[in-house]
C-alpha cells in the first residue's frame, strides 16, 4: 500500500515538473515571438526570465576570446547593485565562462564552496555561489556563453530541467545571433552595392560627357570639312582637331577596356629591358601641347645616379606616367609639372614622383582618388571633366608591374604622385648607373614619329569585311609601294591565297561566311606558310592566344597605329629598291 503512494507521488511530481517545465518553455516562446521587440531587447528579457526561473542575480550573455584571454560582457541583467554592465571585460581564465566555454555541456553549480570549483580562480575573483551556463555557436563556431549567477547558493538546486531551459535559450540565441549576425552583412553589402551603383552612375554620367564632347568636335569639323567654302587653313585646322578628339576619344575607351582586362585578369604585361630617359622625354613631348595651352611649365628632374635601363613593359610604364602628367596637368592653372627621378640602390627601386603646383587635395580627397569610378570632389567632374578611372587603372598598372602607386598633397598649393618601381639588378643584364651630367648623353626631349621614308615591295592580301578598313588600309600600303589585294570575307580570302602567292596576309578575325581564325586555320593545314597578321578590335588573350593557336604570326588591334603598322610591314616585305 506504500510502495503504491511512493509510485503516485513520484508520477505527480514528476507530472508537475513536465507542467512547470511546458509553462516555462511557453513563456519563453512568447518573450521571442513578440514582434514589438528588437533582437537586444528580446535577449534582455529572455535574461530577467532566466534571472527569475532560476532565482539568480546576474543574467549575462558574453563573448569569449580565449587566445587573448578575454571574457566581454555584452547583455547584461542585474537583478541587485552588482555592476555588471555592457562592455566589461574579463580575465576569461578568472570566470566560470571560461570552463563553460571548453566543455560541450552546461555547467550547473548550486553551491561553489561545496562542488569541484571550489579552488576555481573565478571563485575568490568574483565572489560568486551558484552559476549555470551553456556555450554559445554562431555559424558552427564557438561565440561566446549564456550564463545566470549569484553572489549566494540558489535557493533550490539547479535540476536536469534547469540544464535543459539553458540549452535552450543557448540554441535559440546562437540562432538568432546568426540572423542578426546575417541581418548586418547583408545591410552592409547592400549599403556598398548602393555606394558602388552611385559612384558607376555618375561614373557613366561622366563617361556619357566625356564621350559625347570629342564625338561632337568629330562629327562637327568632319561637316565643315566637306563644305567647299572652308579655305585650306580652316580644313588643316579641322583635321588636327578630329584628329586629336579621336586620339582623345581612344584613350578613354582604352581606360575603361585596360580596367576590365585587370578586374578579370587579362592584361598582358611584356617585360623587357629598356632605356628610361627616353621614354621619360617622350612622355613630356607628349603632354607638351597641353602644358603650353596652359601655360604651364614642364621640367624633368633626375636626381644622380640613376639606372640608365629599366626592366619594364614600356607601354605601361609610360601609360602610368602620362596618366600623372596628364592629370596634373588638368588641375594646374600657373606654375610647374615636374618629373622627379630618385633611384634607391639601397632598396632597389626608382622614384618617379610627378609633382604640381595646382589645386592640392585635402587628406580624405587623397584616399579617394585611387577609387575606381570616383573622383576627389564631385564637383571636380563639373569643373575639370573626367572618369574618374584614370588614378585607379595607374595604381593597378603599377600593381602589376610590380610596384606601387601614391599620393600626398598641401591643399591648396599642389599634389605629389609618386610611382615606385623595383628595379632588380640581377634582372637587368645592362644594369649601369648615370652617375653626373657628363655621362648623361641622351638629355634632351625627342619627339617619335612615323617612318616617312619608308618604302617596300611585295604583295599583300587583306581580309577585311567593312569597306572602311579596306580603303584606309589600302592607303597606308600604297603610299609605301606595297600591292594590296581586297578579299570582303574569309572564305574568299582563303581562296585567294590558295590561288596566288602573297609575301604577306592581313587577315580580320571575326568577319562573315568564314571568320578570320577559321580561315587561317585551313590555310595552315594546306600547310601554306606565308606570314599571317590577324586584325582585330578584340584585345582579350584568349583571342591573341585563339590566333597564334591558329597560326598567326602577330597580332595587331583596331585602331591601327600607324607607326606600329608600318614596323610591323617592314618585317616581312622587302625594302625597295632606290
Amino acid at each position: 500500500m506504500n510502495a503504491n503512494l511512493d509510485l503516485t507521488q513520484i508520477q505527480s511530481d514528476d507530472d508537475s515538473a513536465l507542467l512547470e517545465q511546458g509553462r516555462r518553455i511557453r513563456t519563453l516562446h512568447e518573450i521571442i515571438s513578440r514582434p514589438d521587440l528588437s533582437f537586444d531587447q528580446q535577449i534582455d528579457e529572455t535574461l530577467r526570465l532566466g534571472c527569475k526561473l532560476f532565482g539568480t542575480e546576474i543574467g549575462k550573455v558574453g563573448r569569449q576570446d580565449p587566445e587573448n584571454n578575454k571574457s566581454e560582457f555584452l547583455n547584461t541583467v542585474v537583478m541587485s547593485d552588482l555592476p555588471a554592465k555592457r562592455g566589461i571585460i574579463l580575465p576569461l581564465d578568472k570566470t566560470f565562462c571560461q570552463v563553460t566555454f571548453s566543455s560541450p555541456e552546461t555547467i550547473a553549480i548550486s553551491h561553489v564552496k561545496e562542488s569541484e570549483f571550489k579552488d576555481h580562480p573565478a571563485a575568490e575573483f568574483l565572489g560568486m555561489q551558484s552559476y549555470i551556463g551553456c556555450s554559445i555557436n554562431v555559424h558552427g563556431r564557438k561565440f561566446g556563453t549564456v550564463n545566470f549567477s549569484n553572489r549566494e547558493p540558489v535557493a533550490h538546486p539547479f535540476t536536469e530541467a534547469d540544464n535543459d531551459l539553458v540549452n535552450l535559450i543557448g540554441s535559440w540565441i546562437s540562432v538568432m545571433m546568426e540572423r542578426q549576425l546575417d541581418a548586418e552583412e547583408l545591410n552592409k553589402a547592400k549599403d556598398a552595392a548602393e555606394i558602388a551603383n552611385q559612384a558607376k552612375s555618375s561614373f557613366l554620367a561622366n563617361m556619357s560627357h566625356e564621350i559625347r564632347t570629342p564625338l561632337t568636335a568629330i562629327i562637327g569639323f568632319t561637316d565643315e570639312v566637306l563644305n567647299d567654302d572652308q579655305s585650306a587653313d580652316e580644313r588643316e585646322t579641322a583635321l588636327k582637331i578630329i584628329q586629336s578628339s579621336s586620339q582623345h576619344l581612344l584613350s578613354l575607351i582604352n581606360d575603361v577596356l585596360d580596367i576590365s582586362k585587370i578586374e578579370s585578369g587579362e592584361l598582358d604585361i611584356d617585360e623587357s629591358n629598356v632605356e628610361l630617359r627616353p621614354i621619360l622625354n617622350d612622355v613630356l613631348s607628349i603632354i607638351s601641347g597641353q602644358a603650353k595651352q596652359k601655360n604651364v611649365k614642364l621640367l624633368l628632374d633626375f636626381k644622380y645616379p640613376y639606372p640608365a635601363i629599366i626592366k619594364t613593359d614600356e607601354l605601361r610604364f609610360k601609360q602610368i606616367l602620362l596618366n600623372l602628367c596628364s592629370n596634373a596637368i588638368k588641375f594646374t592653372s600657373e606654375g610647374s609639372i615636374t618629373l622627379e627621378v630618385i633611384y634607391h640602390s639601397e632598396d632597389e627601386q626608382l622614384d618617379i614622383n610627378v609633382k604640381d603646383t595646382g589645386i592640392g587635395m585635402t587628406a580624405e580627397q587623397c584616399e579617394k582618388v585611387f577609387k575606381p569610378f570616383v573622383q576627389a570632389d564631385s564637383s571636380t567632374t563639373k569643373k575639370y571633366g573626367g572618369t574618374g578611372l584614370g588614378l585607379s587603372l595607374s595604381r593597378k598598372l603599377a600593381e602589376n608591374l610590380n610596384g606601387t602607386l601614391t599620393a600626398s598633397s598641401d591643399y591648396g598649393k599642389g599634389s605629389t604622385f609618386t610611382l615606385i618601381h623595383p628595379i632588380k639588378q640581377s634582372e637587368t643584364d645592362q644594369f649601369k648607373l648615370i652617375t653626373s651630367t657628363k655621362t648623361d648623353t641622351n638629355n634632351k626631349p625627342q619627339m617619335t614619329s612615323p617612318n616617312k621614308n619608308l618604302r617596300v615591295t611585295g604583295n599583300i592580301l587583306l581580309a577585311d569585311d567593312s569597306e572602311m578598313n579596306q580603303h584606309l588600309l589600302s592607303i597606308y600600303l600604297k603610299k609605301i609601294g606595297a600591292n594590296v589585294d581586297i578579299a570582303d570575307n574569309g572564305q574568299i580570302a582563303l581562296s585567294m591565297a590558295q590561288n596566288n602567292n602573297y609575301d604577306l596576309i592581313l587577315m580580320d578575325m571575326m568577319m562573315p561566311v568564314m571568320s578570320g581564325v577559321e580561315a587561317l586555320r585551313l590555310l595552315r593545314r594546306s600547310e601554306d606558310t606565308t606570314p599571317v597578321v590577324m586584325l582585330s578590335a578584340n584585345v582579350t588573350m584568349e583571342d591573341k592566344k585563339t590566333c597564334a593557336e591558329a597560326g598567326s604570326n602577330e597580332y595587331l588591334t583596331k585602331p591601327i597605329d600607324k607607326p606600329k603598322f608600318y614596323e610591323m610591314v617592314a618585317r616581312y616585305l622587302k625594302p625597295a629598291e632606290n
